[in-house]
């Protein structure tokens, strides 16, 4: 099958040229019919959604020797196709089987497949690319028509393959689902215009104090003479540095800047910057106070312009623990993504980088003496055997050298180390178990497997993860039937304090203490019922309340012997007995607000935990911008985060946001605390950026940015618009109305000063550092013959699209009669919005 084949017919199985031919010329159109049908078949009657595959080749094909595996996030369980069968394989893997009915393809004659799938499904970015056509004996392919490209001016995703989305039924999973689709009319009416005209005196994160002094301007562009020693100036170099790329340079001749390390030490992250024209003296009781004050200096300049009025900053974190969780271990991130992510988070003052380093789909750090666990688990590929790889899940495709996928290398890991650390940040690494284990669990069986082979039994059996006769059925949030790690092996154990001792290893080598390990422990879903070990475990234990609870206490004794404080997601260290846990924990609360989230936030908090506050309704920076099929992300906790939502978050008060927010479907929903009230502080506040549908690090940063921003501003500095929570335990819903008008008002002006510092000031910085950001969509609407349109953050350029197809800058005093699509443009103009149609 070479060259133009236009009649060609595949006898039985087809030769390799044959079905690489195929796989560049086959046709795959995916439509999602309906995401909330009339009737969903059984055994799935409360939630489905609608889908068809249209397949076509434009010659005659008359083989059915070969299958096409894809991604398809939630199970397929019902097919209405003679001629093919869809098969769950595992997790979101399917496979595509000519059936014996199947004729064939005629040339340039699409035969559909129609078929339901279980749960939800309902944002582009989730429908996967890369889908592979195989045949017994030969090499798969990737189907060329299912892979991505780039839009040449937003340089975001597109996805050939996928039908577009143009009604309800494509953007609402139920018939109760009230989301409404975010489009530029929308916008218009729910968006405020900026008031501002430039930038203002301030900061993010604002400062607890800024008040202007009598005297001179201070020009910075003649740099800065700290007076600091070669040891701690050194400490002070990746600030110094920042500076530096704003033509703020240190050398003698720039103006005096006095360091005192004269302020208490119980906060030590506090600051006062006090700048005259000829003197700047910054005072804190630690080098991490020096550091934020000099990141205060850059906040307060513009690109264009270096002069500030004299001036004096008092300033002091909100929470000790101002975090940013990146997931690199479903989709993978390059060591640069971090690094330069970590000097972001340091510029906007955050200080804790937890880095998820393993997850089913992926581990993603090497460890010594256990080569398989990078070798097999950190990539992906089609071998249904898994000795060599793991199974392609995400749209990962075929190419085991691809972007997805990787893992760092020790000289990588101690790197990041060293980086953060000059940064003031502390890195937190995660490899989560028991549950989001598969890819350990597939390393080490082929370490089972190849030492087995040897005749090297013992040593095999020394690190194996599961246990050959545990007949358990389960199925994991994910829908693997495999991806738990046996918790009454004591081969388990040795395999996690191997591990715990590697990592702690290379903290050593970097000279950088290793003081937090997050175990993960959630999202166990019913394994080891029939486990042999566990039930003679039981029976020697028949106190013992939850194997989970028992996994998370053992190894929570393990760590903290190591001298490390424990850290775990909240709904697992919701199993354990408080006494057979050590003193110290933390816990990420990440139950969502709209369903009572706040009380085990508050009960963790009470039993004097260090609670940080990972609410997925504000703080998953993997859910969309705004509720629209072109909007990346995910969509379970909620269908729209904007930066101006992050902004807005109260997290002192978690259950008063029933009076502002609606729950995932767009309902207003109540929060009652009386029976909740919270006794003791919250610890923290943490953004996360998980990664199953983002595919590269441009994407991941479109994620990321500005919404980072927003986050640092909520974790540094408590907003005097903020309700105070109510000791007395208080009922909260869309009628309580304790958020007066003058407290929304005071938000709203603070909205406006921080949209203007990002428009005017921190967009372009970000774009300096090479930065990948959001650029907002364009609120617009027609009116008396003309088109007024704005966006959420002044400095920025808009254009119109006229009924001629050209792009025109948009001006607003002579604003078009009419237009076809709006958008924005970037700081340097060379990237675009995302168009909106009016």
């Amino acid at each position: 099958m070479a060259g133009a084949c236009s009649a060609t017919v595949m006898a039985k199985a087809p030769t390799q040229i044959e079905l690489d031919t195929l796989a560049k010329q086959l046709s795959v159109n995916y439509e999602l019919l309906s995401a909330k049908p009339d009737v969903c078949p059984a055994p799935h009657q409360a939630q489905c959604y609608l889908s068809r595959l249209t397949l076509s080749a434009p010659y005659d094909v008359k083989s059915n020797s070969w299958s096409v595996y894809f991604s398809q996030l939630m199970p397929i369980y019902s097919t209405d196709s003679a001629q093919f069968s869809i098969t769950h394989i595992n997790g979101d893997l399917h496979q595509i089987k000519p059936t014996a009915a199947f004729t064939g393809f005629k040339a340039n004659t699409p035969i559909s497949i129609e078929f339901y799938t279980q749960e939800s499904q309902i944002t582009r970015s989730e429908f996967m690319p890369n889908y592979m056509l195989a045949s017994s004996g030969l090499k798969s392919r990737v189907i060329d028509s299912t892979k991505t490209t780039l839009d040449p001016d937003t340089k975001l995703e597109l996805q050939p393959y996928l039908a577009p989305f143009l009604t309800l039924e494509q953007l609402q999973t139920s018939k109760d689902d009230a989301t409404v689709w975010m489009g530029a009319e929308y916008l218009y009416q729910n968006e405020t215009k900026a008031t501002l005209s430039k930038a203002p005196l301030s900061v993010i994160p604002k400062p607890a104090d800024l008040t202007v002094l009598t005297g001179e301007v201070v020009d910075l562009s003649q740099g800065l003479n700290l007076q600091l020693d070669d040891t701690n100036q050194a400490q002070l170099s990746a600030a110094l540095t920042r500076l530096t790329s704003f033509g703020i340079k240190q050398h003698s001749q720039g103006i005096a800047t006095t360091i005192n390390f004269d302020l208490p030490g119980n906060v030590p992250e506090a600051y006062t910057l006090s700048m005259q024209h000829d003197q700047i003296a910054i005072s804190a009781s630690s080098l991490s106070g020096v550091f934020y004050a000099l990141q205060s200096i850059a906040g307060l300049v513009s690109l264009e312009n270096l002069t500030i009025p004299a001036l004096k900053i008092t300033d002091a974190p909100r929470y000790p623990f101002r975090g940013m969780h990146i997931d690199v271990a479903r989709n993978f991130r390059s060591k640069a993504f971090i690094l330069n992510t970590i000097e972001q988070m340091a510029a906007y003052k955050l200080n804790k980088l937890h880095l998820h380093l393993a997850d089913d789909e992926g581990w993603r750090l090497a460890i010594k003496d256990l080569p398989e666990l990078t070798e097999v688990g950190a990539t992906r590929c089609l071998d249904l055997t898994e000795q060599a790889c793991l199974l392609p899940q995400l749209g990962a495709g075929l190419n085991k050298g691809a972007a997805v996928n990787g893992y760092y290398n020790q000289a990588d890991y101690i790197e990041i180390l060293k980086h953060a650390q000059a940064h003031f940040i502390e890195v937190i690494p995660s490899l989560d178990m028991p549950g989001h284990s598969r890819a350990a669990i597939i390393a080490m069986e082929a370490r089972f497997n190849s030492l087995t082979a040897q005749g090297k039994s013992a040593q095999a059996l020394k690190y194996r993860l599961v246990e050959p006769a545990d007949k358990t059925n389960y199925n994991s949030i994910q829908h693997y039937n495999d991806n738990t790690l046996n918790v009454c092996l004591d081969s388990t154990y040795q395999f996690i304090d191997k591990v715990l001792d590697e990592v702690n290893a290379l903290h050593v080598q970097a000279g950088v203490p290793f003081k937090t390990y997050h175990i993960g422990a959630d999202e166990t879903a019913g394994a080891w019922v029939d486990s042999p070990s566990c039930k003679a475990l039981k029976q020697q234990q028949p106190e013992l309340h939850s194997f989970n609870g028992y996994f998370i206490e053992k190894v929570s004794s393990l760590v903290a012997g190591k001298g490390l404080k424990v850290a775990g997601w909240s709904d697992g260290m919701s199993d354990v007995a408080l006494k057979n846990m050590p003193k110290t924990v933390q816990s990420n609360a990440w139950a969502t607000l709209s369903e009572e989230g706040h009380q085990v936030a508050h009960r963790h908090a009470n039993q004097g935990w260090d609670v940080v506050l990972s609410s997925p309704d504000v703080t998953y920076f993997d859910f969309p911008y705004q509720s629209h099929p072109q909007e990346p992300g995910n969509h379970w906790a909620s269908r729209a985060i904007d930066s101006k939502k992050v902004f807005g978050f109260m997290p002192d008060n978690l259950p008063a946001h029933a009076e502002i927010w609606q729950s995932v479907k767009s309902q207003n929903y109540s929060a009652d605390d009386r029976q909740s009230i919270r006794t003791k502080k919250f610890h923290g506040l943490q953004g996360h950026l998980w990664s199953e549908l983002l595919r590269s690090d441009r994407q991941a940063e479109y994620m990321l940015y500005p919404r980072l921003l927003a986050l640092a501003e909520r974790a540094w500095h408590k907003a005097p618009w903020e309700l105070e929570y109510k000791t007395q335990g208080v009922k909260y819903d869309q009628n309580t109305g304790h958020f007066k008008t003058a407290l929304k008002q005071q938000k709203e002006a603070d909205w406006q000063r921080f949209a203007a510092l990002v428009g005017f000031k921190e967009l372009a910085k970000l774009e300096q550092a090479g930065r990948f950001y959001r650029i907002p969509s364009v609120a617009a609407r027609a009116i008396d013959n003309n088109v007024d349109a704005f966006i959420p953050y002044p400095g920025l350029t808009i254009e119109y699209q006229n009924s001629d197809g050209q792009w025109l800058k948009y001006k607003a005093d002579s604003k078009p009669v009419s237009a076809q699509q709006v958008r924005a443009i970037s700081v340097n103009g060379l990237r675009k919005g995302r168009a909106l149609e009016l």
